[in-house]
């Protein structure tokens, strides 16, 4: 009696905790741009690291030029990797720059620019990070 009592119940838990409720799918508009145009790698590249100013501009024949003024809030040098990925105006990746390291003076300003190859470009992504070895990991 006591085994029938638990296996039913048992099964009723069982059967409680299923759903038949369909997915729900939430489509990004722009996975690119979900977390922002300017990322961080990690929180202490973010509060090192603050971006004062961000400037597009179309030069030459269309190409989109991108200018980003960056603070070093530390009182050392530092060094950030930064990489840019330009998108069509429908967010699909038109063409990514490789990593290129800039050094950050102790706090005063820097400015990184960069520029599209092509006219097509409509929108950006910067992802900024620390280097492997650099000033960032000293004591």
């Amino acid at each position: 009696m006591k085994l029938t009592a638990i296996t039913c119940l048992v099964a009723l838990a069982c059967v409680a905790g299923c759903t038949t409720e369909t997915a729900k799918l939430h489509p990004e508009e722009n996975p690119y741009l979900s977390q922002g145009r300017i990322q961080f790698e990690s929180s202490a590249v973010k509060h090192t690291i603050q971006v004062v100013r961000v400037d597009t501009t179309r030069v030459g024949a269309g190409l989109l030029k991108l200018t980003l003024t960056l603070r070093n809030t530390t009182k050392s040098n530092l060094w950030a990797d930064i990489r840019t990925t330009f998108l069509d105006e429908r967010g699909h990746v038109l063409e990514q720059t490789n990593w290129e390291s800039v050094e950050l003076n102790a706090r005063t300003v820097t400015e990184y620019s960069c520029t599209s190859l092509g006219s097509q470009a409509a929108d950006y992504q910067v992802i900024i990070r620390k280097p492997a070895k650099t000033s960032f990991n000293l004591p």
